[in-house]
């Protein structure tokens, strides 16, 4: 074994170092030329279809409604209200509606912890959906998702970070040779190979590869062919494969991260539209669960007077009342028992609702803690324009702008789909240096800078399938998808202008409603009131004074309240819908879902 140190018997050449600076320089030009290049198939599209659709559908909606001008709900004056003094129609409001009923006392009956009586919790509408806003388990499922949509965003911007690696390999070899022309020589050969091989590696936004690294190797082998039999090499190589065609372009190779985009627009706009139907929701549960309240003291109220004048038929029977009349005033008596008990049940029933939408902490679902709701509906008319609903409406639903994202990630597959159908044509350049030496690794580094031993390579390769047929087939299949993306939006968009329609109809008739009910519990209360006068100036107290007269009197008045009751609470629940509808409910809450 030779110790004697030695170069490798190439001279340098001063124009090695400008070569190999050349080639660097070549191969950094070239990465940074296509990373910023588009696809082959690129056209500047944009979102041509998407606007299209957006176009299309805005402009049939909006000339339907060119010559449309705001309106405020009204209603038809009753003839009874004209009819009636001031003073009659406040007398009618003392003792039957809503102002008749608020000193008065709500019995729930029997809970399913078997108590009687109730506790119960006040509760306004904007404390409801504050609470249902922070807790409401529906809403908070929809929170994670915009999560979801910015991890997977993270994901899909993370293909074009840097890659560290790095391998280490011993070999060591010892092998047996047949004998050589000197007797009692051996030719057998043992080598040793140490080598560590480091780099860098980044996917570019042009489809391509970057790869930059550098190995270093001890070798020692025995016998040797050179003039020594240990030295250091040291190599680093700059490497770029890039696709010419299929795979190739910034707008392709981009796709995922834009999908990824549209996956958490989309997160926030299912999110948005929870909140929309959750406040829907809690505002409908408030007014039923207010009506529920109401009905139990209707009821309460019906069957005390029912009981009251049965015991006045008990107290007669034998003398002007039949056995006949009494029963069948004991048998109204009874329905009038079971309407309450059917009612009482609704009130907790509504209350479990309310209470579940709320999630609250302080007001478990499982306890039989009711809600008492402390906010009386409005009787207010309400403006509108059927043009600016209908506009807002297609702005603002979260369905629709989900629609419109589904458009643009049909546009962004038909891309990659569209780039499929090209040729593979991939280019491969790199550009190396080597160095050696004898004793010293950091030497044998030196010999990179010099330049001395410069390696280039350059290939292509080419590939496509005969026929194509399954590439043309995703097009084929990407391009319908993104039509039926464009339909499903204007489909959606007819829908959204239906329902704007309907609520807005349902907002004119129920207030109409309110009044036409209105005046029929005035009417139904007045005819009572005439009753009770003639009672009280003598009227001779006959069983069908009392049962076919006054009890169905009574009934009535009953009945035109839960109507009126009824409607009031429909019309604030319309209310509610029509700003679901248009999509700014959780606006009027001062509700925004961030970006």
């Amino acid at each position: 074994m030779s110790d004697s140190p030695s170069k490798p018997c190439k001279q340098p050449n001063p124009t090695d170092g400008r070569l190999a600076a050349a080639g660097l320089i070549g191969v950094t030009g070239l990465v940074a030329a296509v990373t910023g290049c588009a696809g082959p198939l690129s056209e500047q599209r944009g979102h041509t279809l998407l606007r299209t659709a957006v176009i299309v559908e805005h402009r049939q909606q909006m000339a339907a409604l060119a010559n449309t001008e705001p309106v405020t709900v009204q209603r038809q004056e009753s003839d009874l209200k004209t009819r009636l003094s001031d003073e009659r129609l406040t007398e009618l409001d003392k003792i039957s509606g809503a102002g008749a009923y608020r000193a008065e006392t709500l019995d729930p009956g029997t809970d399913l912890t078997g108590a009687s009586g109730a506790q119960s919790v006040s509760l306004s509408l904007k404390e409801a959906v504050a609470t249902a806003i922070e807790s409401n388990l529906d809403v908070a499922v929809a929170r994670v998702g915009p999560a979801i949509g910015a991890a997977q965003l993270q994901q899909a911007d993370a293909q074009f970070d840097w890659t560290f690696f790095a391998d280490a390999d011993f070999q060591k070899q010892d092998t047996p040779q047949p004998p050589g022309t000197v007797p009692g020589l051996s030719n057998d050969i043992q080598q040793e190979t140490q080598s560590l091989n480091t780099g860098l590696r980044k996917t570019l936004t042009s489809g391509g590869q970057l790869q930059i690294e550098t190995t270093l190797s001890r070798q020692e082998r025995v016998p040797s062919f050179f003039l020594v039999n240990r030295f250091f090499d040291a190599d680093a190589l700059i490497t770029l494969q890039q696709p010419l065609l299929r795979g190739f372009g910034k707008e392709l190779n981009l796709t995922q991260i834009e999908l990824a985009h549209s996956t958490e627009a989309a997160a926030r706009e299912v999110l948005r539209q929870t909140l929309n139907d959750l406040v829907a929701q809690v505002e409908t549960s408030y007014w039923d669960l207010n009506l529920a309240h109401r009905s139990v003291l209707i009821q309460q109220r019906l069957l005390e007077r029912t009981i009251v004048e049965r015991d006045r038929l008990e107290d007669r029977a034998g003398y002007d009342t039949t056995p006949v009349r009494v029963t069948e005033a004991n048998s109204r008596v009874e329905l009038r028992r079971a309407d309450l008990i059917r009612v009482r049940a609704q009130v907790r029933s509504a209350s479990d609702t309310l209470k579940r939408l709320l999630n609250s902490p302080n007001l478990p679902l499982a306890d039989e803690t009711l809600l008492r709701p402390v906010d009386d509906p409005l009787d207010q008319p309400v403006s509108f324009s059927l043009r600016d609903e209908v506009t807002t409406a297609l702005e603002q639903r979260p369905e629709l702008a989900q629609s419109l994202l589904a458009i643009r990630d049909a546009e962004l597959r038909q891309r990659v789909a569209d780039n499929a159908t090209l040729p593979q044509l991939d280019l491969t350049a790199a550009v190396g240096l080597n160095g050696i030496d004898l004793d010293n690794a950091v030497e044998a580094y030196a010999d990179l800078v010099d330049g001395e031993f410069v390696d280039y390579i350059v290939g292509l390769n080419f590939e496509q399938p005969l026929g194509n047929r399954a590439a043309k087939g995703l097009a084929t299949q990407r391009r319908l998808e993104r039509e039926q993306a464009a339909l499903t939006y204007r489909r959606d968009a007819q829908n959204v202008v239906l329902e704007v329609k309907n609520a807005l109809r349902a907002v004119l008739s129920n207030y109409q409603l309110v009044d036409a009910t209105r005046a029929a519990r005035w009417a139904a209360a007045d005819s009572l009131r005439a009753i009770n006068v003639q009672e009280e100036l003598g009227v001779a107290l006959t069983d069908e004074f009392l049962l076919d007269l006054k009890l169905n009197a009574q009934e009535r008045l009953a009945n035109a309240e839960f109507a009126e009751a009824q409607a009031q609470s429909n019309y604030m629940t319309s209310i509610a819908d029509l700003y679901r509808t248009n999509g700014t409910l959780t606006q009027r809450y001062g509700v925004q879902v961030a970006e």
